[in-house]
């Protein structure tokens, strides 16, 4: 119900914005940079940024109920927003008023279904790893697409009218190695030094001292964000609920160990900054195991039809061989519990990397890593090595832990279990593919269980598992796997549609392989099947 105070409050507003001019008229100016929205069958949360600072911004909903924004940067460009207790299933006029005068048009969005309700029809899209600045070339090899070419991708998504989204890892790429500067060339000492002095120049440089709120830590990471995530994203998703869930990336690492360097687990500085990152650019999970907003680990539930279960896979990893875990303790056994308990007629698990896929890598699920025939041993997968070879688990992969392995078993095990309808999607490999899985180590399956690689959106011929890792991705030799559809490197996104008992997966390529062949981001090719 609406409030006196708050009826009075937005009769007054309407009236003076009635005699300036300025009812659902907003400058031509440009004032709101992006925004994001994430929902719940009873709440919103917003991540809204702006060009310029405002002291204080509300946002109306459907004139009655005022959310009032929270800034989260000092000069006032960033906000967010959690309203309370809101209908399910109900459309909702959202107004952005900037000391008393709106600054955006009214928009639409919509609270889901009750988890009670009866739901025939869902459809969302799925992709990962859109980060990365501008796209650029060295050496005849393209860093990242341009971001023209992933908004195209976007809009091919959107095209489809998608009820959500799912952005799978990798918002930002900006890898500290460790350091204080991005590890540009790092295997050739004098690159590394001028391209990273150009780096931290253009965008600055974190300061381990202060905190992730510092003005000096904040600025970077303002202008990252604003290159990566908010021009990337701009509002086209705003009337579309979309879910970040993070990866290596986002911690400002890359998943690396070596006999020099380790990157994870992450450090107390590389927490801080992820948070701050996420709290600046874009909404958290609303529906958590314990109610309140959260990054690492949460839910979507849509009536009765789908239950998606998120979870981060870089952020509380832990090492200490059998004991050792890609998802906290605390999380799995939430997950564990939903994965038995859940009534949807549709589960999937989204974890942040990839389940029955490897690339060698070393914080992977599995053992296998890149090594010549007949090599025994222990093996150090270092990135952009020149390694060449074969996925093999005859050499032993440099600190890989048997603890991760165990993991993905207790969970494959109760997926496999479940009564009714479940699948697996991930993102971190940059690929598209599909396989079914028949096998996982002596865990011979009742039921298949298929899983995909759900597409990147910004990488280009730099970024492919064969040139940083010298092989495609396959799948891992502890599982025995049906392939449904081959792994490519190519840019794209996976769409699911979900229709009473039957689900629709649509793997979407827009290509992107060879810069050279000036692809804009529409789709090439797509490829049909039921779950």
């Amino acid at each position: 119900m609406l409030s006196r105070r708050n009826f009075l409050k937005i009769s007054s507003l309407v009236i003076g914005l009635i005699a300036s001019g300025f009812f659902f008229k907003v400058s031509k100016n440009k004032k709101v940079r992006h925004i994001l929205a994430s929902a719940s069958h009873e709440r919103f949360a917003l991540s809204i940024s702006l060009y310029k600072k405002a002291s204080k911004l509300d946002l109306i909903l459907d004139g009655q109920n005022i959310v009032k924004g929270m800034k989260v940067d000092k000069k006032g460009t960033n906000w967010k927003f959690i309203s309370g207790k809101l209908l399910s299933n109900q459309s909702y006029e959202l107004q952005l008023i900037s000391d008393d005068r709106p600054i955006y048009k009214p928009w639409k969005l919509k609270t889901f279904p009750s988890p009670n309700a009866d739901v025939k029809n869902v459809s969302f899209m799925s992709f990962t790893c859109a980060g990365g600045p501008e796209g650029f070339r060295s050496s005849g090899k393209e860093f990242f697409k341009p971001i023209k070419f992933r908004q195209k991708i976007f809009a091919e998504g959107l095209s489809k009218k998608p009820d959500f989204a799912i952005s799978i890892g990798d918002h930002i790429y900006w890898d500290l190695r460790g350091e204080n500067s991005p590890p540009v060339g790092r295997n050739r000492k004098f690159i590394k030094f001028f391209l990273g002095s150009y780096i931290s120049l253009v965008y600055g440089k974190f300061n381990r001292l202060e905190g992730a709120s510092s003005s000096t830590n904040e600025k970077v990471l303002k202008k990252l964000g604003n290159e990566q995530i908010a021009s990337l994203y701009g509002t086209k998703f705003k009337s579309t609920p979309i879910f970040f869930i993070p990866d290596d990336h986002d911690y400002f690492e890359n998943d690396d160990a070596e006999e020099k360097l380790v990157t994870f687990p992450a450090d107390k500085f590389s927490k801080d900054i992820f948070r701050k990152m996420a709290d600046l650019f874009y909404p958290p999970l609303l529906d958590t195991p314990d109610g309140e907003p959260r990054r690492n680990i949460g839910r979507i539930r849509y009536g009765k039809a789908f239950e998606g279960l998120m979870a981060d896979c870089a952020g509380n990893m832990t090492l200490g061989n059998k004991k050792a875990v890609l998802i906290s303790n605390e999380d799995e056994k939430w997950l564990l519990t939903r994965i038995k308990e859940s009534k949807t007629k549709h589960l999937a698990f989204i974890p942040s990397h990839p389940f029955g896929y490897t690339a060698g890598k070393w914080r992977e699920w599995y053992p296998d890593v890149v090594a010549e025939e007949g090599t025994t041993g222990t093996v150090v997968n270092e990135l952009l090595s020149g390694t060449s070879g074969f996925l093999t688990t005859n050499a032993n992969k440099y600190l890989w832990q048997q603890g991760w392995f165990m993991q993905h078993q207790r969970l494959i095990k109760s997926i496999s279990e479940r009564i009714g309808s479940r699948f697996i999607f991930s993102g971190d490999i940059h690929a598209i593919g599909a396989s079914s899985i028949t096998q996982s180590g002596d865990i011979e399956l009742k039921d298949d269980v298929k899983t995909f690689l759900v597409g990147p959106i910004g990488s280009s011929s730099a970024g492919w598992p064969s040139f940083a890792r010298g092989i495609t991705a396959e799948n891992p030799e502890y599982l025995k796997c049906d392939s449904i559809y081959k792994t490519k490197e190519e840019n794209g996104f996976t769409f699911f549609k979900i229709n009473g008992d039957k689900i629709l997966a649509q793997i979407i390529s827009c290509g992107g392989h060879n810069p050279d062949n000036n692809e804009t981001g529409e789709i090439i090719s797509k490829k049909d099947f039921y779950i």
